[in-house]
Formats: structure tokens, C-alpha cells, sequence
């Protein structure tokens, strides 16, 4: 009779009667929504005797099929023999048990499948029965198991690159790090998800929170250098680089790090060798400024004795004597004079008293001095007066433009030596202009450093000077606020420039539509200059050039008018 029932039962997909499963719940726990079985734990091998539809459509089978049935018929090769044995071991023992492992379907396919199993027991406690709820899981299992395998490849990616990488919540929470981050902060092999950024920050509170806030500025990359502490008390520096990116409609932060505490101990060492280095150079420049007056007696005791003596010899040889004697001395004065400059400008004993004062002033005092230096050297000396008033420091001033006559004269060979001025706006440009062999492009700049010479000397036993005259120049230039300028062209001549503010209380009142005052109507005229001289043509044709005309110079009236023709004027 047992047998009749059990086959009944297979052939319909349903209880047999008699069977352990009610009549009166048997169509509701067929339609749940969930797989259900019930095995017999009566029976050998405790073999399904109730499943329903749900169950039949994860399986594949039909109900009929899995009637009489153990449900390792869904098991395969691929399916874990630990959680097989477990699955065992709690029907053996009678347990409750919940558990995943790999099934098969009727066709083949793959599928994961969680099992929850409770054991039913009768009256008196025997074990008659269990009840098996059966869901799908494969979706959510490969999902997971992708998320493990992208996991494990975003940790092999970061664990290859070579410098500290971090991925942060907002609130500064490590979410994860590579190999590298937890070497550089030394902490243990997956220490570091879970620990906060802050921990690692300096004692500075500053300091602790200026990497947070720099972190929480968007869409934008940043670099931000702080001190950080290790767990072992260690100090160290680091350069970081921030940025957020959007993951599951989470913001997060990628952080990537470098130790460059080396890098930042070597550049303090560099810098306080460097400030020890200034003050001794300060020291020693404040000595030498200090003691200038008392350096500058002897020789000018010595000047005096060389002009006493002038008047007690009568000999051609001893007067020439007494002349290269002054001579030496008028150098060694100006290379002292140079070199006590330059100690006050480094030391800083030198400073600038700007007041406003006619710019002529200064070139009257420029005049008397140089110009009979420039006759001596053969030289013509030309002055363009003007009558703008500047705000500067005249004796530093007067300083700057008399080392560039002074050059001048001393380098120019043959031809003229200008001074003249030029208004640009609110600002004057003060500038020598010579014939000279000029300065090639490559040596403008090197011209301004100590110790360089611009060459041989134009008069025969002049002193060429220790080359400190533009470096000084320069210095001068700075202190003021003044913009230096050089312009030269080989073998025709040299300009040497400052620009200097015009002083606004006397700056001519026009409205936005006049002109500036500084080129007059001039510039890009056609002007034409004619002299025999070769050096006079080459200073004019600088000069206007300058002023942006464009210069036509000849010796003759007819070679003027020959090269107007050139150019396409008109011959009047």
C-alpha cells in the first residue's frame, strides 16, 4: 500500500493520500512565492515528498521529477564538498542549517541556490520531517563575485603603482590602500581600511586639518604639502596630490602621496647654511661700510702729497712720474670708491630718499663733470636739456647715469656721447646714447654681473676699472624701483637707459584724446640728417631710431635724396 502511495505521488506532482503533508494548507504553500520542499526523514536517503511550483521553477524539474528524490540530484562537480558534507552532517544530526552552494538545473545551467532547512519532530521528539525553503541567488552571488574579482584587480592595479595611494571617504575614513601607503606609514599589511586620514597628521592642529579642507575642494586636482606622524613617532613630510571622483552616488577621494622628508630636511639644512652665509657677508659689508671714512684717509693723504709734489719737480722723467702716480691713485680711488659701494648696497646701509626735482639739475652737475672727460677722449658731448620734473633720489640717480656716460666715454673710440630724455606716459626714460662697438646680445645681461669688463678701454692708460660699475648700477636700480634698459648694435653704437617716474603734481593736465608729450608728432616720421661725419651720423640715426622715426642719413645733400627716392618719397 506504501508503495502504491509513493508512486501516486510521483506520478501527480502531489502528496500521496495519507502523506505527512495537509490537505488544507497544500494549495497556499504550493503558490508561495518562495521554493518549498519537504523531505521525509523517515524514509532512506530522506527523499523529497512535497515541492512546489516555485521550487520546480528554480530546479528545472517538474514537481513529479523531484518526488522520491534527494536533493543532491542538483549537485555537481563544481559544488563545494565542504558545504555538501555540512548539509549532511545537520540532517544526520537532525539540525537546523542555512547555507549557499552551486546547484544545477534540469539543463545544465549553473545556478546558486540558498538553502534554509529546519527540522520537524513529532509529539514525542522523533524527527519526521524537513522543511526546506529554496531561493535563487545567482544574480546577488555573481554580483558579489564580481565586486571580489574587481576587488582584487583595483588592488593588484594599486599595489603596482610605485608611490602611496589612498581611497577616502569625505569625512577622511581610509576605504583602502596599497602596498606602498601602508610601507611609507608604517603600519601592518590591511591596517589601514577603516582608520582615519587625521590620525596620521602632525600634532599642529593647523596641520591636522589643512589636508581634510584642501581635500573638500571639487572637480579639481590638488597638491598640498604637510608634515605627517607616523605610529612609531616618526616625523615626516609629505607632497599630496587629492581627487574626488562619484562611485555609486558617493563622493570619494583618491589620494596619492610621496615621502620627500629627505627632500625637505636637506632644503632646511641648504636654507639656514644659506642664512648663516648672508649674515656673515651682512657682517662683513656693515664692518666695511662703517669703516669707510677712516679706509678713504690714506688716500686721500696720498692724492694730497701727489699734488704737493707736482709742484717740487722740474723734470720732463719726474714730472711724467708724478702724472702716472696720480693717475694710479685716481684709480685705486675709483675702484675703492666702487668697491664701498657695493658693501653699503649689500649691507643694506645705503638707502634711497626719493624727492621730486627737475631732471635738469642733475644733468648740469653730469655735464661739468664729463664733459671735459669726453674732450679729453676726443670725444664730442651732447646734452638735450628738458625742463620735466621727476621723483627719484638725485644723488642716486646722478649715480646711475654718470656710470653710464662714464662707460660710455670710456669704451666709445671715436664720434659723440648724448644725453637726452624721453617722456613715456607717467615715466621718463633717461638714456646715454654713443657710437661705440657696441655690447653683442649675448653679453647684455652678463654685463651686470661683478667683475665683467665691456672691453679695452677707448683712452690709453685709463683705467678699464674692476667691472662692479653696472653690477652697482643695477643694485642702484632695485633700491630705486627703476627699470633698466640696453640697447646695442655692433660697431654703431650702444644705449644705456633708465626709466624714471615723472612727478604728478607737475605732469601737464590734457584730456584722453591728446597725445602723450613724450614723442612729439615724431614718431614714424621720415627725418633726415646730413653730416660728414661718420660717428655724428651713426649716434643721430640711434637716436631717432629710438624715438621711432626712420632715419635717413648721408653725407651729402644728393645721396639724401637718393635714398628718400629708395624708400619711395618725393624729391622737392
Amino acid at each position: 500500500m506504501e508503495e502504491t502511495s509513493n508512486r501516486e505521488g510521483r506520478e501527480t506532482g502531489r502528496p500521496a493520500a495519507g502523506s505527512m503533508v495537509p490537505d488544507t494548507w497544500l494549495y497556499a504553500v504550493d503558490n508561495a512565492p518562495v521554493g518549498i520542499v519537504v523531505c521525509d526523514a523517515r524514509l532512506p536517503d530522506t527523499p523529497v515528498v512535497f515541492a512546489n511550483r516555485e521550487c520546480a521553477a528554480i530546479t528545472g524539474y517538474d514537481s513529479a521529477e523531484l518526488l522520491g528524490r534527494n536533493l543532491r540530484m542538483l549537485q555537481g562537480r563544481d559544488t563545494d564538498p565542504a558545504t555538501v558534507a555540512t548539509v549532511h552532517w545537520a540532517v544526520v544530526e537532525g539540525r537546523p542549517l542555512s547555507v549557499e552552494l552551486l546547484n544545477y538545473r534540469k539543463d545544465g545551467k549553473p545556478f546558486w541556490m540558498k538553502l534554509d532547512m529546519r527540522p520537524i519532530r513529532d509529539a514525542a521528539g522523533t524527527l519526521t520531517a524537513f522543511v526546506g525553503v529554496l531561493s535563487d541567488v545567482t544574480v546577488p552571488h555573481q554580483a558579489e563575485a564580481r565586486a571580489r574579482s574587481s576587488e582584487s584587480r583595483l588592488r593588484a592595479f594599486t599595489d603596482a603603482i610605485p608611490l602611496p595611494m589612498l581611497t577616502l571617504r569625505m569625512d577622511g575614513i581610509i576605504l583602502r590602500a596599497n602596498s606602498s601607503a601602508e610601507e611609507a606609514l608604517g603600519v601592518p599589511a590591511g591596517s589601514l581600511p577603516g582608520r582615519n586620514i587625521e590620525e596620521f597628521a602632525a600634532g599642529d592642529e593647523s596641520a591636522e586639518h589643512h589636508l581634510c579642507r584642501q581635500m573638500r575642494i571639487q572637480d579639481s586636482i590638488r597638491r598640498v604639502e604637510v608634515q605627517a606622524s607616523r605610529p612609531d613617532g616618526r616625523g615626516l613630510w609629505v607632497l599630496a596630490s587629492t581627487q574626488q571622483f562619484e562611485v555609486e552616488g558617493e563622493t570619494r577621494i583618491i589620494l596619492v602621496f610621496q615621502d620627500v622628508t629627505e627632500l625637505k630636511e636637506k632644503e632646511q639644512r641648504l636654507t639656514e647654511a644659506n642664512e648663516e652665509a648672508e649674515r656673515n657677508i651682512r657682517a662683513r659689508m656693515r664692518f666695511l661700510a662703517a669703516a669707510s671714512h677712516d679706509l678713504r684717509q690714506p688716500l686721500q693723504a696720498m692724492a694730497l702729497f701727489a699734488s704737493a709734489l707736482d709742484h717740487h719737480v722740474s723734470t720732463t722723467q719726474g714730472r711724467t712720474i708724478v702724472h702716472s702716480l696720480k693717475t694710479s691713485l685716481r684709480g685705486m680711488e675709483e675702484m675703492f670708491d666702487s668697491l664701498l659701494d657695493m658693501s653699503k648696497l649689500d649691507a643694506g646701509v645705503m638707502k634711497s630718499e626719493p624727492q621730486v626735482f627737475l631732471i635738469n639739475d642733475i644733468f648740469e652737475q653730469l655735464e661739468a663733470t664729463y664733459a671735459p672727460q669726453a674732450e679729453a677722449a676726443g670725444l664730442e658731448f651732447r646734452l638735450v636739456p628738458s625742463s620735466a620734473a621727476v621723483k627719484s633720489d638725485p644723488r642716486l640717480l646722478a649715480r646711475i647715469v654718470g656710470n653710464f656716460l662714464s662707460n660710455a666715454i670710456r669704451y666709445t673710440r671715436s664720434g659723440a656721447v648724448l644725453l637726452g630724455v624721453r617722456r613715456r606716459g607717467g615715466r621718463m626714460r633717461v638714456a646715454v646714447y654713443d657710437t661705440g662697438p657696441g655690447i653683442p646680445e649675448s653679453q647684455r645681461l652678463d654685463i651686470f654681473r661683478e667683475f665683467r669688463q665691456g672691453g679695452t678701454p677707448n683712452v690709453a692708460g685709463r683705467s678699464a676699472g674692476m667691472g662692479l660699475g653696472l653690477a652697482i648700477v643695477q643694485r642702484l636700480a632695485r633700491l630705486l624701483g627703476h627699470a633698466l634698459d640696453v640697447r646695442s648694435v655692433l660697431e654703431h653704437g650702444s644705449t644705456f637707459a633708465v626709466e624714471v617716474p615723472l612727478a604728478e603734481e607737475f605732469l601737464p593736465t590734457h584730456g584722453p584724446e591728446d597725445d602723450e608729450e613724450d614723442a612729439p608728432e615724431v614718431a614714424g616720421a621720415t627725418v633726415v640728417v646730413i653730416d660728414d661725419d661718420p660717428d655724428i651720423q651713426d649716434a643721430l640715426s640711434l637716436l631717432l631710431s629710438e624715438w621711432g622715426c626712420r632715419p635717413v642719413v648721408a653725407g651729402r645733400a644728393d645721396e639724401a635724396l637718393a635714398q628718400l627716392e629708395a624708400m619711395g618719397g618725393r624729391r622737392t
